[in-house]
């Protein structure tokens, strides 16, 4: 602006210096190299524009949108009520993130969490001194936990089981943007999922399949086609005698024609109580002591430590499958005392 003002100076100047004549261009002259040192010195007096605050980028990773919400910013205290998903979560080592996880979490490690009881007995002084920002879980709380929740300012995030390996799948890539955002958390996820894939496959059996059925409880609850567990065993190589069933069970009217030569029963069913039963003693695989405890609730859940137990199930009807430990049977039978 004062650049401005001295340069309208020097034009009203020169105009008054041109009507004088020509004997004054010398004073012109020495004017004009006195306005110059004045721009000069006005231009280093003259102070510097300032600078514009930077601009600071966008978090490419919040919000997120996971499991149908909006995450604002990344979660900072999070609980989970369901056994199930806290081992989901564990699986893929986000379990630090857990500031408080359900009771009867059955996976390493889960213990070191503090216990917020279950969703059916939920443990609210627990809650309120772990503060949780959000509670992740399968069940449904009952509307009125839900409105003391929400006065805590706690978020209950209601997921669906997985009942499938896609459903599993999906579950996993939701996990990973809810903890880690939008662009790490879908790059970790699919990550995860092929590894996930991966470690399924190379502990599969290539050679011909042997057939076995799977217990879940007594009489005819057992795993079938239209279950994860198939999925799992299928990939494996592993023929599942009921696998033409549905809904978890075998079909009343043809379980006369039910004789698979080997049974694997989930942990809490003993070749006694299947030795006792008309339902089963009769049966090729409770004669021969081919029956064997295994963790059939896990194997549903689908998660790593599921794959422990089916390579167990690989060794234990493959001779020459080395990757897991030929189980024992049940318990001696009765029918060799």
């Amino acid at each position: 602006m004062k650049t401005k003002k001295l340069l309208s100076l020097f034009l009203a100047a020169l105009m008054v210096f041109s009507f004088s004549g020509c004997e004054i261009i010398e004073d012109i002259t020495k004017f004009t190299g006195l306005v110059s040192e004045i721009f000069e010195d006005n231009k280093e007096q003259e102070e510097p524009d300032e600078e514009p605050e930077p601009v600071v980028p966008d978090d490419p990773n919040w919000p997120a949108n996971a499991f149908g919400i909006t995450i604002e910013k990344a979660p900072e205290k999070v609980a989970v009520a369901s056994p199930a998903l806290a081992e989901y979560i564990s699986d893929m080592g986000l379990f630090e993130k857990i500031c408080a996880a359900a009771d009867f979490c059955g996976f390493p490690g889960a213990e070191e969490k503090p216990s917020i009881g279950s969703v059916s007995l939920p443990d609210m002084e627990a809650i309120k001194t772990a503060a949780p920002e959000y509670i992740l879980t399968f069940a449904q709380y009952e509307e009125s936990l839900l409105i003391e929740l929400q006065q805590m300012n706690v978020t209950v995030v209601e997921i669906k089981a997985p009942k499938s390996l896609e459903e599993l799948r999906n579950l996993y890539r939701h996990i990973a943007v809810f903890f880690m955002g939008a662009v790490d958390g879908t790059e970790f996820g699919e990550n995860y999922v092929s590894e996930y894939d991966s470690a399924l496959a190379e502990i599969a059996y290539s050679g011909e399949q042997k057939t076995a059925a799977f217990i879940r409880a007594l009489d005819y609850i057992m795993v079938t086609g239209d279950t994860m567990e198939q999925e799992l065993l299928s990939a494996a190589g592993i023929k599942n005698a009921a696998e033409g069933c549905f809904g978890y069970s075998f079909p009343e009217e043809s379980w006369a024609d039910f004789d698979p030569p080997v049974l694997f029963v989930n942990s809490h069913i003993h070749l006694i109580d299947l030795e006792t039963s008309d339902l089963y003693k009769k049966k090729s695989a409770v004669k021969g002591d081919k029956v064997y405890n295994v963790d059939i609730d896990v194997l549903a859940i689908g998660s790593r430590r599921s794959f422990e137990i089916i390579k167990d199930i690989l060794a234990t009807l493959y001779e020459d499958y080395t990757g897991g430990t030929v189980l024992e049977p049940a318990y001696p039978s009765m029918y060799k005392q």
